[in-house]
C-alpha cells in the first residue's frame, strides 16, 4: 500500500487529466471566483512595496 495518493499511478494518471493540472489556474474552477475578490494587480511594482519603502 502506498504512503501517499499520489504516488498510486492511477490516481496520478487521472488526476494529471484535471483542467488545473494541464492549465494551471486557468483551469481551476475556483479561480474566476478567487480572481474576482483581488484587487487590480498591474502596474504595482512589488518589490518596492515590500520594502517598505
Amino acid at each position: 500500500m502506498t504512503q501517499n495518493i499520489y504516488d498510486d499511478p492511477k490516481f496520478f494518471d487521472n488526476y494529471s487529466q484535471l483542467g488545473r493540472s494541464k492549465q494551471g489556474l486557468a483551469g481551476a474552477a475556483e479561480w474566476p471566483a478567487l480572481r474576482a475578490m483581488l484587487p487590480e494587480m498591474r502596474g504595482l511594482n512589488w518589490q518596492k512595496n515590500a520594502s517598505g519603502r
